[in-house]
């Protein structure tokens, strides 16, 4: 379990993030929601060990960040982080020096999926095809929590299509997934929680499915309630 316990950061005198409480559970694909700057990646940052919160306490199945800790974590950024003038093999090697549970058969296995091979080099690949390449060095890393963030961000909706059966292939039991996304749609019927972030807050967490059925709301149907309630 990821527990986000009263985490507030501020960058000058803007704050991203204001006394932010949730838990994430294991098993679970959860989607952190929210317009364009109401700090869902500065979350996922926080979570990763790549911002540092100004308070509060972010904890790992109990523990607080370390260096052990950090092999339960892979985190996909929103902006490249290839080598230009590697192949995807050579990629590959690198990663496995860096990541104790690389898996490079799941790596191969992504790339046949993905209709890449190994040959081809980085600085020509597509964008679709070098998120393709993201992708599989988040699950190739078999973290026990995979972080992603904005996955489907410039891809079209065939290759967000694929992404989400990669998702769907390669995520394992005990795995959680933790999405930030604006393409709420394509993500709709994957998603167990929904958090929905406003202005740095939490707003409402839920289960996706209870909500279906209590309430008779989709995930676009309870944000349009956030935002339109301001």
């Amino acid at each position: 379990m990821i527990e986000v316990k009263n985490v507030s950061k501020k960058y000058k005198k803007v704050k991203a993030l204001d006394n932010v409480s949730f838990k994430i559970d294991e098993g679970k694909i959860t989607c952190i929601l929210g317009i364009n700057g109401v700090g869902k990646s500065t979350i996922l940052k926080s979570i990763a060990g790549l911002v540092k919160p100004d308070s509060g306490e972010i904890l790992i199945d109990g523990e607080k960040l370390n260096q052990q800790i950090y092999n339960k974590l892979a985190f996909v950024p929103d902006i490249d982080i290839h080598f230009n003038h590697f192949n995807i093999k050579e990629t590959f090697e690198f990663m496995k020096v860096f990541y104790k549970n690389w898996d490079g058969k799941r790596a191969y296995e992504m790339l046949e999926m993905f209709s890449l091979t190994e040959d081809q080099k980085i600085s020509k690949l597509s964008k679709g095809n070098k998120a393709r390449v993201k992708i599989i060095i988040g699950f190739a890393q078999r973290a026990k929590y995979t972080l992603l963030d904005e996955p489907f961000s410039g891809i079209d909706i065939f290759k967000r299509e694929e992404f989400i059966k990669a998702i769907l292939t390669f995520m394992e039991d005990d795995q959680s997934i933790v999405i930030t996304t604006h393409e709420i749609d394509e993500i709709e019927q994957i998603v167990d929680d929904v958090i929905i972030i406003n202005n740095g807050k939490v707003e409402e967490v839920f289960n996706a499915e209870e909500m279906r059925q209590n309430e008779g709301k989709s995930i676009v149907d309870k944000m349009r309630e956030v935002y339109n309630g301001q």
